[in-house]
């Protein structure tokens, strides 16, 4: 009998999986995609440095503020570092009382952060012992874009306290002379926001002005001794003008008792400056060599060391003072996949960098003279005895966390696969890391010396009912015999009977986005597409070329592959709107295209007004070489526009009605010119959309999706037939 139990056991057993697997699976939507929680932005993650306590800021997916936002608001989580498993995460604030900022105090008992609510926003101090919080200083009226610094007394805290921007002036008439060194096209592209450093006494909540007069701020840091502060500003003739403003950095004494706020003194240097470990002096790069200034920003400046020949990076110093770790550009390490940089020539290529560790007599050892990834991140270990960096293969882009130790001077892989890993935080004994691949969003873990790893967080857990789809990686060869890579994503349980659609999404370099999760993707890929993203080697003077010699041998690569049925889409915004408005000037082989945001034509966006347009298309990412006087007919081969006669494909046209990127004339202009030619076009226009259509609106967010699916399913699954070149 227990025989026969068994069995009929395993066989139901047996029988629960196969029927789950009868089931379909759950279709991940658009709302689906907006729940999905990640961390904030501005400083979201912050160990304490007892190695206790770790806090970081995640997103309120209920507040609609945050859809398309670059920075959105959410709520500073502590957590407990040690224990198996680790302890929860506990928030700080709740509901309408959001909070960013997490900064720990230098003995790494106390948390200050910033409070907002109802547009207010106030200093608060968490105190870890006591799980206690106290706001202290005055209310901030406008939001604040820096974090606080702690003096290192850990007794005051340093805050950029925003002031709101001055009113803009109505007019009736206005004049605008070719001399301006500012057309107001270009005006909601400058950032004049003005805000003061001010002191806050974290005992006695007393604030102390340390700016008599409102700064322009772009960042600022507190010295290591807490005398000095540095911080950067535009220099006030180049305020604002776009691709000319240039950063003065300046040293503004503190702690100076009675009497008005000492003058800052600006630097002569305009370069990126930090503060050496002692707090004594200026530390910057000058033409590869390190250089070193008084910390009040007097004298002339000079070598840090003779000796030192190494043409050096901005330096990360050890905790003990003894040396610093700098990257280094290996000019023998180049992306065949991008075209060579020309001098002044937008691009996407950056250069591959060396670590050196160099010594306190200017010795110095390359970490990574074998290594043809890309090197980044250096992090010392509290205690100074490791240095770990990250490292990003070029070829499949699997990551790897790197530590090397100095007493046996052994580097070697702390973790390593195929996924990605953000900027790393050393702790005692390992490091903490944010974590994502292609099927997992963003979560921290903390990766122990001996590379095992510890789940820290679980953002999603509503996800771990979807089933994602990875990406391929494969190869093909453009109409130039340039060798390109390409990511294919198909339906998760696409069968060798089973065709489907497929969406070619069009913008540049698309692989090194192989081990980063893509809600948006995911969802039209749960509708049964899938989707294909080949990279584009962009030449200087043949942008649209460009896209036709790549896109359209990629597309053919994937339909040998024998398992499309014929329908492929092309989408694309804004470069890629370019780029997708483009081509189908120049081919049929696309059933159906969206095109967001497009700018369908370089003449009028060249002069419309602002001068970061001009730029743009002449050496920005338009990359045109020259203005349309020198090179007229390049402006007119690259523009969809003046070939729209040409248009075959049904396309969907979406256009903010207040993007400030690519003015939604452009999206008009091309519809009415489509529908002028008799061509199959829509145009959805969205009131309050701006250059990502649907930032702030859950609502437009979900209508701009559902619109794209139903467009792409009108002409990519209904019915047989493809259509050929």
């Amino acid at each position: 009998m227990h025989t026969r139990a068994s069995a009929i056991a395993l066989f139901l057993l047996l029988l629960i999986p196969a029927r789950a697997a009868g089931q379909p699976a759950p279709v991940f939507t658009a709302e689906d995609m907006l729940a999905v929680r990640t961390f904030a932005g501005g400083q979201p993650i912050a160990p304490s440095s007892t190695g206790r306590w770790v806090a970081y800021v995640l997103t309120d997916q209920d507040d609609e503020w945050n859809v398309q936002e670059g920075r959105p608001t959410g709520y500073v989580h502590v957590q407990t570092l040690g224990g198996a498993p680790p302890a929860a995460p506990r928030a700080l604030t709740t509901a309408a009382a959001h909070s960013a900022f997490p900064v720990w105090s230098p003995d790494g008992r106390r948390l200050a952060f910033i409070r907002e609510e109802n547009g207010q926003g106030r200093a608060v101090i968490w105190e870890a012992d006591r799980d206690e919080t106290m706001p202290i200083g005055d209310t901030f009226t406008e939001r604040l874009s820096l974090a606080p610094q702690w003096h290192p007394s850990g007794k005051t805290l340093i805050v950029a306290a925003a002031l709101p921007d001055p009113p803009v002036q109505p007019y009736r008439v206005r004049s605008i002379k070719s001399s301006d060194a500012r057309v107001p096209g270009d005006q909601p592209f400058t950032n004049p926001s003005q805000a003061t450093l001010v002191s806050i006494d974290v005992s006695t909540g007393v604030s102390t002005t340390l700016t008599p007069d409102p700064i322009v701020l772009r960042s600022f840091q507190v010295s290591p001794t807490g005398s000095h502060i540095m911080y950067v500003a535009p220099a006030p003739e180049t305020l604002g003008l776009i691709g000319k403003e240039q950063n003065d950095t300046f040293v503004l004494p503190v702690g100076v008792a009675g009497g008005a706020p000492p003058a800052a003194r600006k630097l002569s240097e305009r370069t990126r400056f930090s503060w050496s470990p002692d707090g004594r002096q200026l530390v910057f790069v000058r033409g590869g060599r390190l250089m070193v200034l008084p910390a009040d920003g007097t004298g002339e400046p000079k070598p840090w060391l003779d000796a030192l020949n190494l043409p050096v990076g901005e330096p990360v110093w050890s905790p003990d003072l003894a040396r610093f770790a700098t990257l280094v550009a290996d000019p023998t390490v180049t992306d065949p996949e991008l075209e060579p940089v020309k001098a002044g020539m937008y691009t996407t290529a950056q250069p591959f960098m060396d670590l050196y560790l160099v010594e306190a007599d200017g010795s110095s050892k390359n970490l990574t003279s074998g290594f043809a990834d890309q090197v980044s991140t250096p992090a010392w270990s509290p205690d100074g005895v490791a240095l770990f960096f990250r490292a990003v293969d070029n070829v499949t882009y699997d990551e790897t966390v790197y530590r090397y130790t100095m007493a046996d001077q052994k580097l070697e892989p702390l973790i390593r696969g195929p996924e990605s890993y953000s900027r790393l935080h050393p702790i005692a004994g390992g490091v903490i890391v944010a974590v994502e691949d292609a099927t997992r969003p963003t979560d921290l873990w903390i990766v122990g010396a001996d590379g095992q790893r510890t789940r820290m967080t679980t953002l999603n857990p509503q996800l771990a009912r979807f089933t994602f789809s990875k990406p391929e990686l494969f190869y093909f060869h453009s109409a130039d015999g340039d060798r390109l890579g390409a990511l294919l994503y198909k339906p998760v349980g696409l069968r060798p009977k089973d065709k489907v659609p497929v969406i070619t999404w069009v913008y540049e370099k698309m692989t090194p986005a192989r081990h980063r999760f893509n809600a948006r993707d995911q969802v039209f890929i749960s509708h049964g597409y899938a989707m294909l993203m080949p990279n584009v080697k962009v030449r200087v003077g043949q942008t649209a070329d460009s896209f036709e010699k790549c896109v359209v041998p990629a597309v053919n690569a994937v339909r040998q592959m024998d398992f499309a049925n014929g329908k492929f889409g092309l989408w694309g915004h804004s470069f890629g709107a370019y780029a997708t408005s483009n081509l189908i000037t120049r081919t049929d082989i696309f059933a159906a295209a969206v095109s967001g945001a497009t700018p369908p034509e370089l003449f009028r966006n060249w002069a419309s007004g602002r001068d970061r347009d001009s730029r743009n298309i002449e050496t920005g990412q338009a990359r045109m070489g020259g203005s349309p006087f020198e090179f007229p007919e390049r402006y007119f081969s690259q523009s969809a526009f003046f070939h729209l006669d040409k248009v075959n494909t049904p396309v969907l046209i979406l256009h903010g009605e207040k993007d400030l990127t690519i003015l939604f004339g452009e999206g008009e202009m091309m519809f009415y010119a489509l529908r002028q030619l008799g061509k199959i076009a829509e145009l959805v226009a969205y009131a309050h959309g701006d250059h990502s259509l649907s930032r702030h609106s859950r609502q437009d967010a979900l209508d701009a999706n559902r619109r794209i699916l139903e467009w792409f399913d009108r002409y990519l699954k209904a019915g047989p037939g493809s259509r050929t070149q």
